[in-house]
Protein backbone atom coordinates (compact mmCIF):
# COMPACT_ATOMS: atom_id res chain seq x y z
CA UNK A 1 0.00 0.00 0.00
CA UNK A 2 0.95 3.23 -0.18
CA UNK A 3 0.51 6.10 1.69
CA UNK A 4 1.03 9.86 1.40
CA UNK A 5 1.20 13.42 2.46
CA UNK A 6 1.44 16.95 1.46
CA UNK A 7 2.69 19.53 3.37
CA UNK A 8 2.88 23.02 1.31
CA UNK A 9 5.14 25.77 2.85
CA UNK A 10 3.79 29.33 1.91
CA UNK A 11 6.88 32.08 1.26
CA UNK A 12 4.93 35.10 1.40
CA UNK A 13 6.16 37.98 3.04
CA UNK A 14 3.42 38.47 5.04
CA UNK A 15 3.98 37.69 8.23
CA UNK A 16 0.72 37.15 9.84
CA UNK A 17 -0.58 34.56 6.51
CA UNK A 18 1.05 32.02 8.85
CA UNK A 19 0.39 28.35 7.20
CA UNK A 20 -1.99 26.57 9.33
CA UNK A 21 -2.09 22.46 9.50
CA UNK A 22 -4.91 20.08 9.67
CA UNK A 23 -4.32 18.22 13.11
CA UNK A 24 -3.12 15.07 11.70
CA UNK A 25 -0.51 17.10 9.86
CA UNK A 26 0.48 19.35 12.52
CA UNK A 27 0.97 15.82 14.52
CA UNK A 28 3.07 14.62 12.20
CA UNK A 29 5.37 17.75 11.86
CA UNK A 30 6.18 17.45 15.67
CA UNK A 31 6.86 14.10 15.14
CA UNK A 32 9.19 15.43 12.23
CA UNK A 33 11.17 18.03 15.07
CA UNK A 34 12.03 14.87 17.33
CA UNK A 35 13.75 13.03 14.02
CA UNK A 36 17.71 12.83 13.88
CA UNK A 37 19.01 15.92 11.88
CA UNK A 38 19.52 15.69 8.77
CA UNK A 39 23.16 16.20 6.78
CA UNK A 40 23.34 19.44 5.26
CA UNK A 41 23.42 19.01 1.40
CA UNK A 42 25.60 20.22 -1.13
CA UNK A 43 23.91 21.80 -3.77
CA UNK A 44 25.88 21.86 -7.05
CA UNK A 45 25.90 25.99 -6.89
CA UNK A 46 27.90 25.57 -3.75
CA UNK A 47 30.04 23.37 -5.08
CA UNK A 48 31.77 26.47 -7.37
CA UNK A 49 31.66 29.26 -5.06
CA UNK A 50 34.47 30.09 -2.55
CA UNK A 51 34.89 33.02 -0.11
CA UNK A 52 38.93 34.48 0.37
CA UNK A 53 40.45 37.58 1.75
CA UNK A 54 41.52 40.00 0.48
CA UNK A 55 43.42 43.44 0.88
CA UNK A 56 41.69 46.18 -1.35
CA UNK A 57 39.34 45.70 -4.15
CA UNK A 58 42.09 46.66 -6.47
CA UNK A 59 42.20 44.71 -10.44
CA UNK A 60 45.66 43.41 -9.11
CA UNK A 61 44.58 41.95 -6.24
CA UNK A 62 40.95 40.69 -7.77
CA UNK A 63 42.55 38.68 -10.39
CA UNK A 64 44.85 37.42 -7.65
CA UNK A 65 42.08 36.93 -5.34
CA UNK A 66 39.73 34.92 -8.03
CA UNK A 67 42.58 32.49 -9.09
CA UNK A 68 42.80 31.10 -5.45
CA UNK A 69 38.98 31.13 -5.27
CA UNK A 70 39.41 28.86 -8.37
CA UNK A 71 41.66 26.66 -6.79
CA UNK A 72 39.73 25.79 -3.88
CA UNK A 73 36.85 24.69 -6.41
CA UNK A 74 39.13 23.13 -8.24
CA UNK A 75 39.92 20.70 -5.63
CA UNK A 76 36.01 20.69 -4.13
CA UNK A 77 34.86 19.60 -7.49
CA UNK A 78 38.05 16.92 -8.42
CA UNK A 79 38.62 15.49 -5.45
CA UNK A 80 42.24 16.12 -6.44
CA UNK A 81 44.38 18.02 -3.64
CA UNK A 82 47.33 17.96 -6.23
CA UNK A 83 45.82 18.91 -9.19
CA UNK A 84 47.06 22.59 -8.60
CA UNK A 85 50.45 20.73 -9.28
CA UNK A 86 49.58 18.88 -12.62
CA UNK A 87 49.70 20.84 -15.52
CA UNK A 88 46.01 20.64 -16.43
CA UNK A 89 45.11 22.17 -12.94
CA UNK A 90 47.24 25.30 -13.78
CA UNK A 91 45.92 25.54 -17.90
CA UNK A 92 42.32 25.74 -15.91
CA UNK A 93 43.46 28.29 -12.98
CA UNK A 94 45.37 30.47 -15.80
CA UNK A 95 42.09 31.31 -17.15
CA UNK A 96 40.45 31.96 -13.47
CA UNK A 97 38.62 35.14 -14.89
CA UNK A 98 37.20 33.14 -17.74
CA UNK A 99 34.82 31.20 -15.55
CA UNK A 100 34.04 33.87 -12.66
CA UNK A 101 30.02 34.26 -13.23
CA UNK A 102 29.85 37.09 -10.17
CA UNK A 103 31.64 38.17 -7.66
CA UNK A 104 30.89 40.52 -4.50
CA UNK A 105 33.08 42.53 -1.95
CA UNK A 106 31.99 42.00 1.85
CA UNK A 107 33.15 42.92 5.38
CA UNK A 108 33.37 39.86 8.08
CA UNK A 109 30.48 41.32 10.70
CA UNK A 110 31.71 41.66 13.94
CA UNK A 111 35.54 41.55 12.47
CA UNK A 112 37.93 44.01 14.32
CA UNK A 113 39.96 45.58 12.61
CA UNK A 114 37.26 44.62 9.66
CA UNK A 115 38.37 42.24 7.43
CA UNK A 116 37.53 42.17 3.76
CA UNK A 117 36.19 39.50 2.26
CA UNK A 118 35.49 38.16 -1.64
CA UNK A 119 32.88 35.72 -2.25
CA UNK A 120 33.22 34.29 -6.14
CA UNK A 121 30.89 32.22 -8.23
CA UNK A 122 31.97 30.57 -10.92
CA UNK A 123 30.31 28.91 -14.09
CA UNK A 124 29.86 25.58 -13.36
CA UNK A 125 29.42 24.64 -16.89
CA UNK A 126 32.27 26.23 -18.06
CA UNK A 127 34.73 25.04 -15.11
CA UNK A 128 33.41 21.57 -16.14
CA UNK A 129 34.25 22.30 -19.66
CA UNK A 130 37.52 23.28 -18.82
CA UNK A 131 38.04 20.04 -16.89
CA UNK A 132 36.49 17.89 -19.38
CA UNK A 133 39.09 19.28 -22.37
CA UNK A 134 42.34 18.88 -19.78
CA UNK A 135 40.89 15.18 -19.33
CA UNK A 136 40.45 15.35 -15.68
CA UNK A 137 37.71 14.14 -13.66
CA UNK A 138 34.67 15.92 -11.84
CA UNK A 139 32.84 14.82 -8.49
CA UNK A 140 29.13 16.03 -8.78
CA UNK A 141 27.20 17.08 -6.01
CA UNK A 142 24.64 13.87 -6.49
CA UNK A 143 27.50 12.04 -5.87
CA UNK A 144 28.77 12.72 -2.59
CA UNK A 145 26.89 10.96 0.18
CA UNK A 146 25.95 11.85 3.33
CA UNK A 147 28.68 11.10 6.17
CA UNK A 148 27.63 10.25 9.66
CA UNK A 149 31.04 11.27 12.52
CA UNK A 150 31.22 9.15 15.44
CA UNK A 151 34.29 11.33 17.36
CA UNK A 152 35.35 10.01 20.53
CA UNK A 153 37.77 13.03 22.09
CA UNK A 154 39.95 13.04 25.20
CA UNK A 155 41.51 16.43 26.05
CA UNK A 156 43.10 17.14 29.39
CA UNK A 157 41.43 14.46 31.36
CA UNK A 158 37.72 14.72 29.34
CA UNK A 159 36.12 12.73 27.33
CA UNK A 160 33.51 12.84 24.65
CA UNK A 161 31.78 11.59 21.73
CA UNK A 162 31.33 15.12 19.44
CA UNK A 163 27.45 15.71 18.93
CA UNK A 164 25.19 17.78 16.64
CA UNK A 165 25.31 21.04 17.51
CA UNK A 166 27.12 20.71 20.64
CA UNK A 167 29.29 24.15 20.00
CA UNK A 168 33.04 21.94 20.57
CA UNK A 169 35.93 23.07 18.91
CA UNK A 170 36.55 19.58 17.50
CA UNK A 171 32.69 19.60 16.18
CA UNK A 172 33.20 23.50 14.49
CA UNK A 173 36.33 22.63 12.40
CA UNK A 174 34.78 19.78 11.15
CA UNK A 175 32.00 21.57 9.82
CA UNK A 176 34.42 23.86 8.23
CA UNK A 177 36.78 21.45 6.05
CA UNK A 178 33.50 19.55 5.51
CA UNK A 179 32.08 22.81 3.22
CA UNK A 180 36.13 23.37 2.49
CA UNK A 181 35.65 19.89 0.67
CA UNK A 182 32.25 19.39 -0.40
CA UNK A 183 31.38 16.74 1.94
CA UNK A 184 27.93 16.70 3.58
CA UNK A 185 28.64 15.69 7.65
CA UNK A 186 26.13 14.98 10.95
CA UNK A 187 26.41 14.22 14.08
CA UNK A 188 24.75 11.72 16.07
CA UNK A 189 22.33 13.76 18.20
CA UNK A 190 23.82 11.46 21.50
CA UNK A 191 20.33 11.19 22.57
CA UNK A 192 19.81 8.44 25.43
CA UNK A 193 18.99 6.26 22.20
CA UNK A 194 22.16 6.96 21.59
CA UNK A 195 24.16 6.70 24.66
CA UNK A 196 22.33 3.46 24.97
CA UNK A 197 23.34 1.78 22.34
CA UNK A 198 27.49 3.41 21.93
CA UNK A 199 29.55 4.27 24.51
CA UNK A 200 33.14 6.74 24.66
CA UNK A 201 35.10 2.85 24.97
CA UNK A 202 33.40 1.11 21.73
CA UNK A 203 35.02 3.98 19.88
CA UNK A 204 38.13 4.35 21.98
CA UNK A 205 38.66 0.71 21.46
CA UNK A 206 37.80 0.20 17.94
CA UNK A 207 35.06 -1.48 18.35
CA UNK A 208 32.76 0.02 15.77
CA UNK A 209 29.89 -2.79 15.28
CA UNK A 210 27.42 -0.73 17.88
CA UNK A 211 27.88 2.87 16.16
CA UNK A 212 27.23 1.19 13.02
CA UNK A 213 24.27 -0.56 14.35
CA UNK A 214 23.52 3.28 15.95
CA UNK A 215 24.18 5.20 12.47
CA UNK A 216 20.73 3.11 11.39
CA UNK A 217 18.31 5.57 12.53
CA UNK A 218 20.49 8.69 10.50
CA UNK A 219 20.43 6.27 6.95
CA UNK A 220 24.23 7.90 6.19
CA UNK A 221 25.47 6.74 3.09
CA UNK A 222 29.06 6.58 4.78
CA UNK A 223 29.87 6.45 8.11
CA UNK A 224 33.06 7.82 9.72
CA UNK A 225 34.46 6.68 12.98
CA UNK A 226 37.61 8.32 15.17
CA UNK A 227 39.23 9.30 18.10
CA UNK A 228 41.42 12.24 19.19
CA UNK A 229 43.56 12.68 21.62
CA UNK A 230 47.07 14.40 22.41
CA UNK A 231 50.44 12.66 22.19
CA UNK A 232 52.89 13.09 25.76
CA UNK A 233 54.50 15.40 23.07
CA UNK A 234 51.47 17.87 22.97
CA UNK A 235 50.33 16.94 19.11
CA UNK A 236 47.38 16.20 18.28
CA UNK A 237 46.87 12.14 17.15
CA UNK A 238 43.37 10.94 15.27
CA UNK A 239 43.10 7.28 14.20
CA UNK A 240 40.11 7.06 11.67
CA UNK A 241 37.84 4.64 10.05
CA UNK A 242 35.70 5.41 7.15
CA UNK A 243 33.01 2.81 5.95
CA UNK A 244 30.88 3.43 2.47
CA UNK A 245 29.51 0.95 0.48
CA UNK A 246 30.60 -2.41 2.65
CA UNK A 247 34.40 -1.26 1.91
CA UNK A 248 36.30 0.07 4.59
CA UNK A 249 39.69 1.89 5.01
CA UNK A 250 41.69 3.45 7.99
CA UNK A 251 44.64 5.53 8.54
CA UNK A 252 46.18 7.82 11.16
CA UNK A 253 47.78 11.68 11.45
CA UNK A 254 48.57 13.84 13.35
CA UNK A 255 49.28 17.33 13.68
CA UNK A 256 50.28 20.13 16.50
CA UNK A 257 47.31 22.33 15.58
CA UNK A 258 43.53 20.63 16.10
CA UNK A 259 42.66 22.11 12.76
CA UNK A 260 45.56 20.44 11.17
CA UNK A 261 44.58 17.03 12.15
CA UNK A 262 40.88 17.49 11.62
CA UNK A 263 41.51 18.67 8.25
CA UNK A 264 43.60 16.24 7.69
CA UNK A 265 41.31 13.41 8.25
CA UNK A 266 38.27 15.78 6.23
CA UNK A 267 40.92 15.53 3.65
CA UNK A 268 41.55 11.87 3.46
CA UNK A 269 37.56 10.88 3.60
CA UNK A 270 37.07 13.66 0.59
CA UNK A 271 40.33 11.95 -1.55
CA UNK A 272 38.78 8.27 -0.87
CA UNK A 273 35.35 8.94 -2.29
CA UNK A 274 36.06 10.85 -4.91
CA UNK A 275 38.80 8.23 -6.28
CA UNK A 276 35.90 5.67 -6.10
CA UNK A 277 32.60 8.41 -7.41
CA UNK A 278 34.51 10.95 -9.75
CA UNK A 279 33.55 10.50 -13.18
CA UNK A 280 36.12 11.26 -16.04
CA UNK A 281 34.17 12.76 -19.01
CA UNK A 282 34.48 10.24 -22.09
CA UNK A 283 34.39 12.84 -24.60
CA UNK A 284 32.42 11.71 -27.81
CA UNK A 285 32.96 7.88 -26.53
CA UNK A 286 30.04 7.59 -23.76
CA UNK A 287 28.67 3.98 -23.91
CA UNK A 288 25.13 3.45 -24.08
CA UNK A 289 23.98 0.98 -21.15
CA UNK A 290 20.31 -0.38 -20.29
CA UNK A 291 19.06 -0.12 -16.60
CA UNK A 292 15.83 -1.29 -15.60
CA UNK A 293 14.20 0.30 -12.26
CA UNK A 294 11.62 -1.74 -10.79
CA UNK A 295 8.78 -0.89 -8.05
CA UNK A 296 7.69 2.23 -9.87
CA UNK A 297 3.92 2.21 -8.61
CA UNK A 298 3.38 6.10 -9.07
CA UNK A 299 3.71 9.34 -10.75
CA UNK A 300 6.07 11.14 -7.88
CA UNK A 301 7.73 8.00 -8.04
CA UNK A 302 8.55 8.23 -11.57
CA UNK A 303 9.38 11.74 -11.92
CA UNK A 304 11.64 11.30 -8.49
CA UNK A 305 14.00 8.19 -10.38
CA UNK A 306 13.92 10.22 -13.64
CA UNK A 307 15.46 13.57 -11.53
CA UNK A 308 17.87 11.64 -10.06
CA UNK A 309 19.43 9.64 -12.98
CA UNK A 310 19.56 13.01 -15.08
CA UNK A 311 21.10 14.27 -11.93
CA UNK A 312 24.31 11.97 -11.62
CA UNK A 313 27.15 12.77 -13.71
CA UNK A 314 27.84 9.58 -15.32
CA UNK A 315 24.77 9.95 -16.82
CA UNK A 316 25.09 12.35 -20.18
CA UNK A 317 21.58 11.61 -21.59
CA UNK A 318 18.72 9.60 -20.57
CA UNK A 319 16.15 8.10 -22.60
CA UNK A 320 12.65 5.84 -21.61
CA UNK A 321 12.73 2.64 -23.59
CA UNK A 322 9.55 0.63 -21.92
CA UNK A 323 7.13 1.76 -19.37
CA UNK A 324 5.28 -1.43 -17.61
CA UNK A 325 2.72 -1.15 -14.40
CA UNK A 326 5.84 -1.00 -11.58
CA UNK A 327 8.83 -0.94 -13.87
CA UNK A 328 10.94 1.40 -16.34
CA UNK A 329 13.57 0.40 -18.52
CA UNK A 330 16.27 3.40 -19.50
CA UNK A 331 18.47 3.97 -21.84
CA UNK A 332 21.76 5.60 -20.63
CA UNK A 333 24.39 7.65 -22.15
CA UNK A 334 27.56 7.10 -20.13
CA UNK A 335 30.82 9.25 -19.37
CA UNK A 336 32.57 6.47 -17.58
CA UNK A 337 31.79 3.00 -16.81
CA UNK A 338 28.77 0.79 -15.91
CA UNK A 339 30.52 -0.44 -12.82
CA UNK A 340 31.44 3.63 -12.34
CA UNK A 341 27.61 3.89 -11.90
CA UNK A 342 26.80 1.14 -10.04
CA UNK A 343 29.13 1.94 -7.38
CA UNK A 344 27.08 5.60 -7.22
CA UNK A 345 23.93 4.32 -6.92
CA UNK A 346 24.84 2.01 -4.13
CA UNK A 347 25.97 5.14 -1.84
CA UNK A 348 22.71 6.84 -2.75
CA UNK A 349 19.06 6.65 -0.83
CA UNK A 350 17.00 6.70 -4.24
CA UNK A 351 17.87 3.23 -5.56
CA UNK A 352 19.34 0.05 -4.59
CA UNK A 353 20.40 -3.24 -6.16
CA UNK A 354 17.83 -5.86 -7.28
CA UNK A 355 17.30 -8.68 -4.66
CA UNK A 356 17.99 -11.33 -6.96
CA UNK A 357 21.13 -9.85 -8.22
CA UNK A 358 19.69 -8.94 -11.77
CA UNK A 359 22.66 -7.19 -13.48
CA UNK A 360 21.85 -3.38 -14.48
CA UNK A 361 18.25 -4.25 -12.07
CA UNK A 362 17.22 -1.79 -9.38
CA UNK A 363 14.36 -0.68 -7.14
CA UNK A 364 12.98 2.30 -5.73
CA UNK A 365 14.29 2.54 -2.11
CA UNK A 366 11.65 2.43 1.14
CA UNK A 367 10.87 5.88 2.08
CA UNK A 368 11.60 9.50 -0.06
CA UNK A 369 10.77 12.87 -0.44
CA UNK A 370 10.47 15.37 -3.18
CA UNK A 371 10.83 18.99 -2.58
CA UNK A 372 9.56 20.44 -5.77
CA UNK A 373 9.29 24.36 -6.54
CA UNK A 374 5.78 25.45 -7.94
CA UNK A 375 5.01 28.99 -8.48
CA UNK A 376 6.39 31.30 -5.47
CA UNK A 377 5.30 27.98 -3.00
CA UNK A 378 7.27 25.17 -2.49
CA UNK A 379 5.34 21.80 -1.77
CA UNK A 380 7.21 18.83 -0.09
CA UNK A 381 5.75 15.67 -1.24
CA UNK A 382 6.55 12.33 0.70
CA UNK A 383 5.31 8.76 0.59
CA UNK A 384 5.70 5.15 2.27
CA UNK A 385 7.08 2.88 -0.02
CA UNK A 386 5.16 -0.86 0.87
CA UNK A 387 5.00 -1.25 4.30
CA UNK A 388 7.72 1.09 5.56
CA UNK A 389 5.14 3.66 6.96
Amino acid sequence: MLGAYLIRIDNSNDMDARPRLPRPLAGLAFLFSLLPAMALAITGQELFEAEVPVSSQQPAERASAMQQALSEVLVRVTGQRDLLQQPAGRAVLDSAGNYVQQYRYFTVPGSEPPRLMMRVRFDDEAVRQALRQQGVAFWGDAERPDTLVWLAVEERGQRYIVAEKDGTPAGQQLEQASRQRGIPLLFPLMDLEDQSKVRFSDLWGGFFDHAVEASRRYNPQAILIGRLNRSPTGSWVARWNLQVAGSPSSWTNSDNQLAGVLNNGIDNVADTLASRLAVRDAGGSAGMVSVRVDDIRTLAAYARVNSYLDSLTAVRQLQVEEVRPTSVRYALQLDGSLQGLTQTIAIGTVLEPDPTGAPATYRLRQGHCITSPISSRRFVYCWCHRSSC
